[in-house]
């Protein structure tokens, strides 16, 4: 066993409080050991983070709810802007697509026929089939509220 792992937990705790936050986050994924003993960051310390070059890099940003940082992929474009961009005064409000399907007390944050853009790709909650899938479009070129394979 190497010596690091024959200090005590609350060393580790210690230690692990003096690395850079991206440091924290990639140590806690060492080994399951180091995951249950090194407390996940807060959701302050999780905006904190985003704000770091590091996560710039990466284009990673924190999920109010799951308590993540997560890719940009993972919003919707809404969830990227204007006040809920990266220092925006709202960004502790910003939740990721997942987050918003899930419900929470009862309701989830996107409802049925909820219009959805990530990455430029327009998603909505169908109003038939009340899955997440690609929206259909009329005629004109609107966005429906239902999916392509419903709208067929």
């Amino acid at each position: 066993m190497p010596p690091f792992f024959r200090l005590p937990p609350e060393l580790h705790v210690l230690i692990t409080s003096f690395l850079p936050i991206e440091d924290q986050l990639q140590f806690r994924l060492t080994c399951a050991y180091i995951y249950d003993v090194i407390p996940p960051l807060s959701h302050e310390e999780l905006l904190l983070a985003e704000s770091t070059n590091w996560a710039r890099r990466k284009d990673v940003y924190a999920c109010r709810y799951c308590l993540r940082l997560r890719p940009a992929s993972q919003f919707a474009e809404s969830m990227l802007r204007r006040r809920r961009s990266r220092e925006g005064r709202d960004s502790s409000k910003r939740f990721c697509v997942d987050c918003g399907l899930k419900p929470r007390n009862g309701t989830a944050r996107y409802g049925p026929g909820a219009h959805v853009i990530v990455h430029g790709r327009f998603y909505v909650v169908c109003l038939y089939c009340g899955t997440f899938q690609p929206g259909a479009t009329d005629f004109l070129g609107r966005h429906t509220s239902y999916c392509v394979k419903c709208s067929s």
